[in-house]
């Protein structure tokens, strides 16, 4: 019924702002240092508030002309984590920290990026598409899987995706630019798990996928051809 609708919707709602962590609190919460940030790259921190742990992603000390953008890449980083909520394989968004930095659910585990060759099973390796494929079914496309340090191992085998600084949102009513360059982008994230397989379990590699790496997508054709390459 309509009042069981909106108990869940104002839980759902409490549940998210019990998360509250302010920039002059960051220090003192802080565990560990999850990634140090050099030049452009952000630090990501591992901290603790009222028992509940959390990733925060801070840019406040990269570079000056950086940080003039820096917010604006947040707020679209922010903007494809709400909208995949609830999605299998993302970190939930949490707060936003301040310009600077918002905190999101913390995923223990390894980037694909650290496993040497024939580490990866074929349960991870399904499971990365799974993640990507659902990603793609709520209209959000990644756009920086070619980095392998964006999927992260659980131990369970489950696969997430973090970094969404370059995710783009689709499904906009009457956007069809930003739709069609939404699904250009899923054409690219399709081609990750062939490059995973390439560099991580090159013996599970199929026809499909070489094909899949050595025939470019439209976008890519058209980035080509406009950087003249």
């Amino acid at each position: 019924c309509l009042c069981e609708i909106l108990v869940a919707f104002v839980l759902k709602n409490m549940q998210k702002s019990t998360f509250l962590l302010h920039r002059r609190d960051l220090v003192s919460r802080t565990i560990r240092v999850i990634h140090q940030g050099k030049g452009l790259q952000s630090s990501v921190y591992l901290v603790e508030v009222g028992g509940q742990r959390a990733a925060v992603k801070d840019c406040s000390r990269t570079p000056v002309k950086f940080r003039i953008i820096a917010p604006w890449l947040i707020a679209r980083e922010i903007k494809a984590l709400k909208a995949l909520d609830g999605t299998p394989g993302v970190p939930r968004f949490l707060a936003r920290v301040d310009r600077h930095a918002f905190a999101m659910e913390y995923v223990e585990g390894r980037p694909i990026a650290e496993f040497k060759p024939g580490e990866l099973s074929l349960q991870v390796l399904e499971n990365v598409q799974k993640s990507i494929d659902a990603i793609h079914a709520r209209g959000v496309s990644h756009g920086d899987l070619k980095r392998r340090s964006n999927l992260i191992v659980t131990p369970d085998e489950q696969v997430y995706l973090i970094d969404f600084a370059a995710a783009l949102v689709g499904n906009r009513a009457l956007n069809f630019p930003a739709n069609w360059l939404q699904k250009r982008m899923a054409e690219i994230d399709n081609k990750s798990l062939s490059k995973i397989k390439k560099f991580s379990a090159p013996d599970q590699m199929t026809q499909a996928d070489w094909d899949n790496l050595n025939n470019r997508t439209p976008l890519e054709k058209w980035v080509r051809r406009l950087l003249g390459r």
